[in-house]
């Protein structure tokens, strides 16, 4: 078994692609807008919708949902403001598509009222 140190592509003729966008919210997510949210970024990216987002809600945590795309599929976690923390969200893309970060970013400013945002890939 071979366990390297540092990154290496195993699988260079396979497209993958991540995307991670963090950010502070005027108001907490609701399911409705992560609903539609989910909906037309897929649209948006060009990817091929295999289940309608599920969501589930913790009070500890906050509301979270899943989308499964044909090209894999995209994960939203929210943190609703309390004493500790800001209503807090954090989205995670990961596609075996390339698609074009700079329109993901623009729509997901203008998808939520976001004082702060932030991105890796």
């Amino acid at each position: 078994m071979n366990i390297h140190n540092s990154y290496i592509d195993l699988a260079p003729t396979i497209i993958r692609k991540r995307l991670v966008i963090e950010g502070i919210s005027e108001e907490p997510f609701s399911k409705e807008g992560m609903d539609r949210y989910m909906n037309e970024l897929s649209k948006l990216m060009d990817m091929t919708i295999v289940s309608k987002p599920t969501f589930n809600f913790d009070i500890k945590y906050g509301l979270s949902s899943y989308m499964c795309w044909k090209e894999s599929g995209m994960h939203i976690y929210t943190w609703e403001k309390n004493e500790d923390r800001p209503n807090f969200f954090s989205i995670d893309i990961y596609t075996c598509k390339d698609f074009d970060i700079e329109s993901v970013l623009k729509f997901t400013y203008s998808s939520f009222p976001i004082q702060e945002l932030t991105w890796k890939i």
